[in-house]
């Protein structure tokens, strides 16, 4: 807490006895709420399911306390339960000052910075054909950062523009082009597995980093302090690189290959990416393409993960094992966590909606801001 101005996280109680897997599913809880009470599109099922968790856990961890001290269980539950929450309100509190992030996720279109400004040079982004006529999130790079610095955000430019068929650019527009991911059935799994597009539908590709280092904890059976100290590292590491990530997006402002392409090579192409519960076929993202955001928050959270648990950690990820409401359902399994972050950034060009310079200067953008959460003060 001592690097954040204005955040006043309450101290514990002067000798508490707290049983912290109380304190976290109360601070969890309570933060959830002010999440998602409000999320126009979240359904009642769906809050009922977090209160029933949160239900759930209260009693289980209830009856552990007062299996243990049968004369003092009660009062240290409700302490336990108080704590938490006075804890979620001190963080929820300091989530207000941010003019930027705080409840932008009710409108992905706000702008309340004001800086982005459209530009017609050859090769800007505009908006492309199904999808919103204006840009998402167009000020979420001022948003506020936890370890990296204003001049962390801007990555490295991109190619130099051109249509010339000799040019960089072009033979990567070219390489998109060319990548038919209807023949080659594991290159299609991989770019339809990694599609965190598409609401109500995928994860977005930050909290997929969160829901694949959950699956770690588990088969580690890892430690509450453990998981929370990698937790905090993940989420910290993924805020920073999508603050990174999208104000280069808005600085360099570039096309997407859907749009190159179509200009200047292949009228008649499409991107692979297809929404199955509208129908929508040859969907790109509505923003600017480089760099990658899949690619930036996969590439931080891969090295978060990394940092935690090791550099030859092999694992499979089952986040959607079961689902049969889109392509690329099927687990699939990486011999390290670096593995498993290029494969996420590097997919988005076999969907058709990245060049490959958007996904390699993502990767290492994420990488970068990782290794400046890595860098705080987090063992005593």
């Amino acid at each position: 807490k001592g690097y954040y101005t204005g955040l006043n996280i309450p101290e514990p109680a002067l000798n508490a006895n707290y049983h912290y897997p109380t304190v976290v599913n109360a601070a969890y809880s309570f933060l959830m709420q002010q999440f998602f009470t409000v999320v126009p599109s979240i359904n009642i099922t769906q809050l009922s399911g977090i209160a029933t968790l949160r239900d759930k856990l209260n009693i289980d961890y209830s009856k552990e306390i007062l299996a243990t001290d049968s004369e003092n269980g009660k009062k240290i539950f409700e302490d336990s339960k108080a704590y938490g929450e006075l804890v979620a309100r001190a963080v929820y509190e300091w989530s207000k000052t941010d003019a930027v992030a705080h409840d932008h996720h009710l409108d992905p279109f706000k702008d309340n910075v004001g800086k982005y400004k459209p530009t017609i040079v050859p090769g800007s982004w505009v908006p492309t054909i199904p999808g919103p006529p204006k840009p998402m999130f167009p000020d979420w790079g001022y948003a506020r950062t936890f370890a990296i610095a204003e001049t962390d955000k801007l990555c490295k430019k991109p190619y130099v523009y051109s249509e010339k068929t000799n040019s960089v650019f072009y033979n990567q527009g070219l390489e998109v082009r060319n990548t038919v991911v209807e023949n080659d059935a594991d290159l299609r799994h991989a770019a339809f597995f990694w599609s965190d597009d598409l609401l109500n539908l995928t994860f977005s590709p930050g909290p997929r980093l969160i829901a694949i280092a959950s699956q770690v904890y588990a088969k580690e059976n890892s430690t509450l302090d453990i998981a929370l100290y990698a937790n905090a590292k993940v989420a910290m590491a993924i805020n920073d690189a999508a603050v990174a990530c999208w104000y280069s997006k808005y600085y360099y402002n570039l096309e997407r290959p859907e749009s190159y392409i179509k200009r200047v090579i292949d009228p008649t192409w499409e991107p692979a990416l297809y929404n199955p519960l509208t129908g929508d076929k040859g969907v790109t993202p509505a923003f600017p393409a480089y760099p990658s955001g899949h690619s930036t928050m996969g590439g931080a959270g891969a090295a978060i993960l990394e940092d935690v648990f090791g550099s030859h950690y092999a694992f499979t990820d089952y986040c959607h094992q079961g689902r049969n409401d889109f392509e690329g359902s099927a687990p699939r399994s990486w011999g390290s966590f670096e593995e498993m972050g290029l494969e996420d950034a590097l997919t988005r060009i076999n969907l058709g909606v990245h060049f490959r310079m958007d996904c390699e200067e993502g990767n290492a953008l994420g990488k970068r801001c990782a290794r400046k959460v890595n860098a705080l003060d987090w063992k005593k």
